[in-house]
């Protein structure tokens, strides 16, 4: 007795109709992921507010040193050559494990700035995230339009546009501050983009390139750069914030605004004759 089974042609139909779903629901799938990915590194920052706020409650509603920073702007470093900031500061106030806390998930390189671990000197500790150097430690008072004034926000090593890095920090090692490209501490008049923000590369004729550091999308698909604001909350912004806005004065507008402490020669994290480092 002969049973009833597919043909060929019906076998191909089939097949043809399982790979147009596969292909449907591959990129839903990849979105989804870097969805909850960009979701988990917003949490991140959302603990290291959690952070800042109680160490700013112990210490006069100040944010931490950037870095600890010799009077040229050169990282002091511990005894492994790794350069201490404020991720060490903060990181007794982190409820969670250290590891999670400081390493985006939608990070690619797995966290491209190696610490010494604050909590076990034999282990290494990979960051994902870099400290508006400007910020450094700095008071609440002293900082316009907290709400729309980036503090930390996603980083990467050895600078960007075409892994440019104009000021170069422990050979590379560097991605724990955002600085300016032509200076660190404060911007000159030249100053155009923010170094170390983790950004798609762009080529001379200003355009983004495949070749990225890190695959963040434009705002539009729901991903772009992970920022942590200075009034606390912690936003996705789009990767244009990358380059520096400023009004008829000349002065720096938000998301990089600067501080404006009563003396800032008195507020420095360096010694008071570096300017721009």
């Amino acid at each position: 007795m002969k049973t009833a089974g597919l043909t060929r042609l019906e076998k191909i139909a089939i097949g043809a109709i399982v790979g147009i779903v596969i292909l449907i629901l591959v990129p839903f799938y990849r979105q989804i992921v870097e969805i909850k990915r960009t979701a988990d590194c917003l949490s991140n920052l959302k603990e290291i507010s959690t952070a800042l706020s109680l160490y700013q409650q112990d210490v006069g509603n100040a944010f931490p040193l950037a870095y600890y920073a010799l009077p040229d702007g050169s990282p002091i470093t511990d005894s492994a050559g790794r350069p201490i900031t404020w991720v060490h500061a903060i990181s007794g106030y982190v409820r969670k494990d250290l590891e999670r806390v400081f390493k985006c998930p939608a990070d690619p390189l797995g966290g491209s700035t190696v610490l010494t671990h604050p909590r076990d000197p034999n282990r290494t500790l990979r960051l994902s995230y870099g400290f508006y150097l400007p910020m450094s430690a700095q008071k609440l008072e002293w900082v316009p339009n907290l709400s729309d004034t980036i503090l930390i926000a996603d980083s990467v090593a050895g600078g960007q546009l075409g892994t440019i890095n104009p000021n170069p920090l422990l050979n590379g090692n560097d991605g724990f501050v955002l600085t300016f490209d032509d200076a660190l501490i404060r911007p000159t008049p030249n100053s155009r983009f923010i170094a170390r923000l983790a950004i798609w590369r762009r080529n001379a004729q200003g355009d983004w390139v495949a070749e990225n550091l890190r695959s963040f999308h434009l705002r539009r698909d729901g991903v772009g750069i992970n920022v942590l604001h200075a009034d606390g909350h912690a936003v996705t912004r789009s990767p244009t914030i990358l380059f520096l806005q400023r009004n008829r004065k000349g002065t720096l507008e938000p998301p990089w605004s600067l501080p404006n402490p009563p003396d800032s020669r008195e507020n420095t994290p360096t010694a008071p004759n570096s300017d721009n480092w």
